[in-house]
């Protein structure tokens, strides 16, 4: 059935009728257009003469659509949508076009601003055909506002708000409201006193019980609809807080630093905890932080110690995790292995202990593997490049995490039968337990990273062949695994055994020929964590030589196992110094193709002569 298109024409007056023929148009549209019922043309459509005209053509017509040409939509769209409302029909079925500003007052000559207006008539009449009615529906509403920044604008509009009887988030940035206008001595035109106009707002608005003040906090994102969004906001620590602050000015006056003021534009000076003036809103002091505290520029990883320490401190723990995994993914295995240098140089260790901030990191990393649900910021849009990182030690995995964060399909490639580089072959499972390692890669695999094992580059695979598989950037993390010569004789000899070696082997459960003595060689965690393994592999008694004395080891102690306690002979770890000729000779035994056979009489060695010894023993066994 053919719908009935109903077309009226507003002279306005002289404002359209002056420039554009209405009557030519409103005849010739009835006479060539086989989709118009009726076209009319008035001389103020918008009257209620002329809107009951519309209402009793579509009562006595049944039109289904009606188009209506007269000035701007802004002005009167919702008249004529109320018009066709009240006769029965949906508002949406209406349409509108602009023939005052669109031809009449930008047209010259009356004949352009005729056609140009014919024009935009049949357009029209094409277009509200394809309208279809909309319904109206009531949802609940929220009626808090938030008014986001703290100027005199957010101020005025949070007081009218408030005054209604509505509950108003002022959010400022700053750590005050006042905005601009606060800076200012007088304002334009009237050179009126700034002060004297904000202040008393500003004072009002930080007593008002209906508004509640959010200062240096930053809207970060914002979703859902009129009457019911969601908004999240980022809060910047102020370091003091507002409801045990008095604004008394105490504190101020002992603190020893001063630096230009931001809010003078260096005009002046302040104190790291003051107020930017007097008068300010809140009146309440805030301890502005310059540059990084001494934990998070001692971390290797540069993580925000004071953040999630404190996040930590108000159980915010996903948060705080989150703030870790900014610069860091593994915090449970961190928490475990790390040497922890944030704690050296903690302030707190200055009045009594060190924040204990690695094991701090540690639960954080132990609390979402306990929960099973692991947590990361929203992986951006996918992309379409393939990234090949080669190598699953720590730099790789990181850089698969972040790379997969991003977007990127990433796959790492591992020449390892185990994914983890040196956190699975090169820590002994004691201090760093595989199934907290395994949890720690599963969760990468779970956001989508592949990892192969048992691929070497160089022979599996290369980048000739990794660009044939369509992967466009490479990211080589292979490692150290090869160990540092000390370029001296005997360091070659048969039963010398690199430390890294000895610990992969271990790891990886490969067969290690120790026999009941062994000798270890050096210091730091390597050498511990070597002399703990022999330990374990059934050595019956390890000796650690070291040039220097016990406390340059260098070495980490765990809690749950001290080194101490596991070696067999404390006096053979605390290396005294002594003169070559001090030196006994190495008991000859018969040679059984380890040096742990030869019969180790002395306390301490440098390494070559060490190793030199070691190489005469053999010589002389054999």
């Amino acid at each position: 059935m053919k719908k009935k298109v109903g077309v009226y024409i507003c002279q306005c007056g002289t404002n359209i009728a002056g420039k554009v023929d209405v009557e030519k148009i409103a005849k010739e549209l009835g006479e060539e257009s086989d989709d118009v019922t009726v076209c009319r043309y008035y001389k103020y459509m918008c009257s209620e003469p002329g809107q009951k005209l519309i209402r009793d053509d579509i009562a006595e017509l049944g039109l289904d659509y009606v188009l209506e040409a007269s000035c701007s939509p802004k002005m009167h769209e919702p008249t004529f949508r109320n018009a066709v409302s009240a006769a029965g029909m949906n508002p949406y079925m209406f349409e509108m076009v602009n023939i005052r500003e669109h031809c009449s007052w930008v047209c010259e000559n009356k004949e352009e601003a005729t056609r140009k207006a014919k024009d935009l008539l049949h357009g029209g009449i094409r277009r509200v055909q394809h309208h279809t009615p909309l319904v109206g529906s009531k949802k609940p509403v929220n009626p808090t506002s938030m008014v986001v920044g703290g100027g005199i604008a957010g101020i005025t509009a949070s007081l009218k708000i408030a005054n209604a009887g509505y509950k108003v988030y002022l959010v400022e940035k700053d750590e005050i409201i006042g905005g601009r206008m606060a800076q200012f001595d007088k304002t334009f035109p009237t050179l009126d006193c700034a002060g004297c106009t904000l202040t008393p707002k500003t004072s009002e608005v930080g007593r008002h019980p209906n508004i509640e003040i959010l200062t240096m906090y930053e809207v970060r994102e914002m979703s859902g609809f009129v009457g019911n969004f969601k908004v999240k906001v980022f809060q910047k620590p102020r370091y003091v807080n507002l409801d045990k602050c008095t604004g008394c000015g105490d504190c101020q006056q002992f603190c020893p630093i001063s630096f230009k003021s931001e809010f003078e534009l260096g005009l002046t000076t302040r104190h790291p905890i003051s107020r930017a003036f007097p008068q300010a809103i809140p009146n309440t002091y805030s301890i502005l932080r310059a540059g990084k505290p001494p934990c998070e520029d001692a971390c290797p990883a540069g993580v925000n110690v004071c953040g999630y320490m404190n996040l930590a401190g108000l159980g915010k723990f996903d948060e705080a995790l989150a703030l870790v995994r900014e610069r860091m993914p593994f915090a449970a295995v961190c928490g475990r292995i790390c040497y922890h240098p944030c704690e050296t140089v903690c302030k707190r260790g200055k009045i009594d202990d060190p924040l204990s901030i690695c094991y701090t990191k540690r639960y954080l990393g132990d609390y979402e593997l306990e929960k099973g649900e692991f947590n990361h910021p929203p992986i951006e849009q996918e992309r379409k490049e393939k990234v090949a990182v080669i190598g699953s030690g720590p730099a790789g995995l990181s850089a698969a995490y972040y790379l997969r964060l991003r977007g990127y399909p990433v796959t790492v490639f591992e020449k390892l039968p185990v994914a983890g580089g040196m956190l699975a072959v090169g820590i002994p499972d004691y201090r760093l337990p595989r199934d907290i390692l395994a949890a720690e890669i599963r969760n990468l695999t779970g956001m989508g990273i592949e990892i192969k094992t048992g691929v070497t580059f160089g022979k599996d695979i290369t980048f000739d062949s990794l660009k044939q598989e369509g992967y466009q950037s490479f990211f080589i993390a292979t490692g150290l695994h090869k160990n540092t010569a000390l370029r001296i004789e005997g360091e070659d000899l048969e039963g010398v055994i690199p430390g890294t070696d000895l610990l992969r082997k271990a790891s990886l459960d490969e067969p290690v020929s120790l026999g009941r003595k062994v000798v270890i060689v050096g210091g730091g965690n390597v050498v511990i964590d070597c002399a703990r393994s022999a330990w374990r592999l059934g050595a019956e008694e390890v000796t650690v030589l070291y040039r220097r004395t016990y406390g340059g080891l260098k070495a980490v102690e765990t809690e749950e196992t001290p080194m101490d306690k596991e070696l067999t002979e404390e006096e053979r770890l605390r290396a005294k110094p002594i003169s070559r000729q001090q030196m006994p000779r190495l008991s000859p035994v018969k040679r059984r193709g380890n040096f742990e056979e030869v019969d180790l009489g002395f306390s301490a060695w440098d390494q070559g002569t060490l190793l030199r010894e070691m190489h005469t023993a053999q010589r002389f066994a054999a």
